[in-house]
């Protein structure tokens, strides 16, 4: 480290201005004779921190600026019937609405994927004893059951089975 801290101050800014105008950070590590990381922590120290409070107030401030952008170039397109004033509009209309986030979709239409996968043990398990008790085709039993039930047919006995509902039986 240097011995001031003017000094330190100096020299933060110098290797701010040379990294601005595209200089290498590992050339200008060679130049000081300082690692490239003593470098990063002088741009850490000089560079601004970008915090939600920061995006928050270059958003607002931007915002404003294209606001008065947009009633300068506004009125000369509608007084002047300015065609390159009416895109520059737009194109403000369009900038400031991709900051505020007002262009995303507002509502998504989910697409569902079927992944094949293997049947767990349990599911394994429960499709053979429902095709011992129901048999091989037992699943087009148990849809039809349930879109009876969503109908508001009732033909089961009550019990939830499909079974008959003649009590002699």
């Amino acid at each position: 480290m240097s011995d001031s801290p003017k000094a330190d101050d100096a020299r933060d800014d110098f290797i701010l201005q040379e990294r601005l105008s595209g200089r290498s950070a590992r050339s200008i590590s060679k130049e000081l004779h300082c690692p490239v990381s003593e470098i990063d922590a002088s741009l850490d120290r000089t560079l601004p921190k970008i915090t939600n409070e920061a995006k928050r107030r270059i958003i607002a401030l931007d915002i404003d600026r294209l606001d008065e952008l947009a009633k300068v170039f506004f009125a000369r397109a509608i007084e002047k019937v300015d065609a390159q004033a009416g895109l520059l509009v737009v194109k403000i209309l369009e900038r400031k609405a991709a900051l505020l986030g007002l262009d995303s979709p507002q509502k998504l239409d989910i697409v569902q994927l079927e992944v094949a996968r293997e049947p767990s043990s349990h599911e394994q398990i429960r499709d053979a004893v429902m095709r011992v008790a129901r048999g091989p085709n037992w699943r087009d039993l148990v849809d039809e059951r349930l879109n009876d039930i969503d109908k508001g047919v009732d033909n089961g006995n009550g019990d939830g089975s499909s079974g008959p509902s003649d009590p002699k039986h």
